[in-house]
C-alpha cells in the first residue's frame, strides 16, 4: 500500500492506490444504488439519489473554485477555517440543490427515467 502524507497534523495520509480509494468506494456503492433504484423504477428514489449527484458535482465544484482564490495572508490559514468553508460550501450547494439546482439533476433524471 501506497501512503503518502504532507507532514502536516491536521491532514490525513492519502492513499495512492487506486484500489482501495474512498473515491472508487462511494462511486461503486453509487452505481449500485442506482442500479437497484432502476430496477424497482422508483420515481421519488430516482429523482432523490439525481439530486444528490447534483449536489456532489457542486460540493466538488465549489471546493475547486475555492481553491483558485488567492491566499492575501491577513487571515491565518487553519484547520478550524477549513472547516468551516467546507461546511458553509455544503450548505450553500444544499440550498442550491433544493431550490432546483442547476438542472444537472433534473436532466439527470429524465434520461435515466427513458430507460426504465
Amino acid at each position: 500500500m501506497n501512503i503518502k502524507s504532507t507532514g502536516s497534523i491536521n491532514e490525513l495520509p492519502t492513499n495512492n492506490n487506486n484500489r482501495f480509494n474512498k473515491e472508487n468506494l462511494i462511486d461503486d456503492n453509487f452505481a449500485k444504488q442506482l442500479n437497484s433504484i432502476l430496477e424497482k423504477s422508483d420515481d421519488k428514489e430516482l429523482k432523490k439519489v439525481c439530486r444528490d449527484f447534483e449536489g456532489v458535482l457542486l460540493q466538488m465544484m465549489y471546493k475547486e473554485m475555492r481553491a483558485t482564490v488567492p491566499k492575501s495572508g491577513f487571515i491565518q490559514e487553519d484547520y478550524g477555517k477549513k472547516v468551516y468553508e467546507s461546511m458553509l460550501d455544503e450548505k450553500i450547494v444544499d440550498s442550491a440543490v433544493n431550490s432546483g439546482g442547476i438542472g444537472l439533476g433534473d436532466a439527470l433524471y429524465k434520461l435515466l427515467k427513458a430507460k426504465t
